[in-house]
């Protein structure tokens, strides 16, 4: 992959379980940046509807910060969603992809738990959300997708971070769900306290809905970024 490809390693041959770290590491950074920034603005302000600009912002720069940090080790995806759709467009192998996933979901858990720890906050029964929030899961991974792979397709590279923290900003506020767009990130939230923690049957819903936008989401990209033939 080209160094200048957003959401790529800069070198792909590098040590498999460095780049896994960076992915972990970033992960686990995100999401007690989620818990830890709920946490925050719940004390701030107990009103949830002045925390959840706050949330949108502390989540969003996180992001920005940490792809570009992490970007050229690992890609900077922080969300098996990407790597999983990457593997399944056949540019990144399943070995990878695989590593890639545990390190998130590890990173998700670690962050989680780390956010409620640094607030000595008490780990409670977070907020149930049935399968009336799937449509709002679906939409906001499907649109977090198609920014991720319209950057990386479309040479964005050094943009790329950003256009995820817009649109992440604008998915918070705009979605009932506030999109956790990540499944890391809602395993994270299930051991997590404060405004961003999710009941445990809320999990399975949440993450169904999110890989079926992504795939969803995969089918429009190949439409708007056609792969050119070897040689065109």
């Amino acid at each position: 992959m080209a160094p200048s490809t957003c959401f790529h390693e800069a070198d792909p041959s590098a040590d498999l379980k460095r780049r896994a770290l960076a992915e972990g590491l970033g992960t686990a950074l995100l999401m007690m940046a989620a818990g830890g920034g709920g946490l925050a603005a719940a004390h701030a302000w107990p009103e949830p509807g002045l925390a959840l600009p706050v949330t949108a912002v502390s989540i969003a720069a996180a992001l920005v910060g940490l792809i570009v940090a992490f970007g050229p080790v690992s890609g900077g995806h922080f969300n098996p969603l990407i790597t999983v759709l990457q593997w399944l467009a056949g540019e990144r192998s399943l070995r990878c992809m695989l590593v890639y996933v545990a390190a998130q979901v590890a990173g998700g858990l670690a962050g989680g738990l780390l956010a409620a720890q640094l607030w000595g906050a008490p780990l409670g029964m977070g907020r149930p959300v049935g399968w009336h929030g799937f449509p709002s899961e679906a939409v906001a991974s499907g649109g977090l997708m198609l920014v991720v792979f319209g950057c990386s397709r479309g040479g964005s590279a050094k943009a790329g971070p950003f256009a995820v923290g817009a649109w992440l900003i604008a998915a918070i506020l705009a979605t009932p769900t506030t999109s956790y767009a990540n499944p890391a990130v809602v395993l994270g939230a299930l051991v997590t306290a404060g405004p961003v923690s999710l009941a445990p049957q809320t999990g399975p819903v949440f993450v169904l809905a999110e890989f079926t936008g992504a795939l969803v989401a995969l089918a429009l990209i190949a439409l708007v970024f056609p792969r050119k033939p070897p040689g065109a």
